[in-house]
């Protein structure tokens, strides 16, 4: 039988009672039959009564006394209930057929709610199954890999998705010479293909796993198209005009991050040095974070300076600049510029083409802008000094 939505001949007379409505039958005593032949199929009676409905399953096609009775097929039948088949048409063309007072049927919509098919669980082979025509081949031309996914726990399974002369092809199973392997349970997968789990907290706590090309797997969301679960409920359109909003104000960063500001129109870094521990802060604020005293002292410091953190970021965060989403991984540095010792860093961007060549202890200097404005732009990126 062809399901509709998940309907089936069973569900549907299984929710009969729940649905009644009494009030809708008021003064209605019949017996209306139902054989159905086909897979799915099978022979019911219902009996509304005294403002009651009762549904039996028979085990066998002795109706005994109906009032009426319908005769059809189990796939004709579910498309009436669902309303993908007229019921009109479907009496027209023979395949629904009616003995007894054909009336009764005629009020039967009136005796019911709406008949609701029920919601079919998504599984992770749902959604594998929907890779081939999600891939987009335009966004690595001539790519030839292997994405293999093994879900663990209740619905899980192995599958390998192969791209291949610009087509995506699926086969049960994993394969040894796998270009990423994903390893996650199925619950979880499911969860972060239809947003419901983050994938740094997945990632980060060890619940999915990533084995292979770790460059290609950042590049795994661009590949194929957002996952749309099915039966979706319409969403409401959004229309978004992105534009730079030029607000005619200005905001002040105070004296201490001013002085630092107009250090970095002359390609100076600046700190400011406590009076009583000696620190040196960067970037400068106005109260040591550990004396608490006023601290108004500035030195130069740097630009050269040494790597002392080094992190590969792959949560694909926003530019709180721009708005923009930042190109993954990307890599965050604390750098302890000439002139500071112990955990005096300041924080920078890494050079993207310097990320996986850059280790703690390496040598960087900032990059500046072609201009420098005083502004937090001033300095692009770190890069290594080779």
């Amino acid at each position: 039988m062809a399901e509709y939505f998940g309907t089936t001949v069973n569900h549907i007379f299984e929710t009969q009672n729940e649905r009644f409505r009494p009030e809708g039958a008021v003064g209605m005593n019949v017996v209306v039959a139902y054989d159905i032949a086909g897979h799915g199929g099978g022979q019911w009676k219902l009996t509304v009564k005294d403002g009651t409905c009762q549904t039996e399953k028979l085990s066998d096609p002795d109706f005994g006394e109906f009032t009426a009775k319908m005769v059809t097929d189990a796939e004709t039948f579910a498309g009436v209930t669902v309303g993908q088949i007229d019921g009109m048409e479907a009496f027209s063309s023979g395949k629904l057929k009616v003995e007894g007072d054909m009336t009764i049927l005629m009020k039967l919509p009136q005796m019911f709610m709406k008949y609701t098919p029920p919601k079919k669980a998504l599984t992770a082979a749902d959604i594998i199954s929907s890779m081939p025509e999600r891939f987009r081949p335009d966004v690595i031309p001539g790519l030839e890999a292997k994405f293999c996914y093994d879900f663990s726990g209740k619905d899980g399974g192995q599958w390998t998705a192969i791209v291949k002369d610009g087509k995506c092809t699926l086969q049960e199973g994993l394969v040894d010479d796998a270009t990423v392997t994903n390893i996650v349970s199925a619950k979880d997968y499911v969860d972060l293909m239809t947003g419901k789990l983050d994938p740094l907290v997945a990632f980060g706590g060890g619940r999915l796993r990533l084995t292979g090309d770790m460059e290609l797997a950042q590049k795994l969301p661009k590949l194929f198209a957002k996952f749309v679960p099915p039966q979706a409920e319409a969403q409401e359109e959004l229309i978004v005009l992105k534009q730079v909003i030029s607000v005619d104000q200005k905001y002040s960063t105070g004296p201490v991050m001013g002085k630092f500001f107009a250090g970095l129109r002359e390609k100076k870094i600046l700190a400011n040095v406590c009076p009583e521990c000696g620190r040196k802060q960067l970037p400068p604020r106005e109260v040591c974070a550990v004396c608490r005293c006023r601290v108004s002292e500035f030195v130069e410091v740097g630009p050269e300076g040494a790597i002392s953190l080094l992190e590969h970021v792959y949560y694909a965060s926003p530019d709180p600049l721009t708005g923009d989403t930042r190109e993954t991984p990307y890599g965050t540095i604390h750098i302890l510029l000439d002139g500071c010792q112990g955990k005096e860093t300041m924080w920078h961007n890494l050079k993207p083409e310097d990320l996986n060549r850059a280790k703690k202890g390496s040598r960087v200097r900032p990059v500046w802008a072609d201009k420098p404005e005083g502004r937090v732009r001033d300095i692009k990126y770190y890069e290594l000094v080779d």
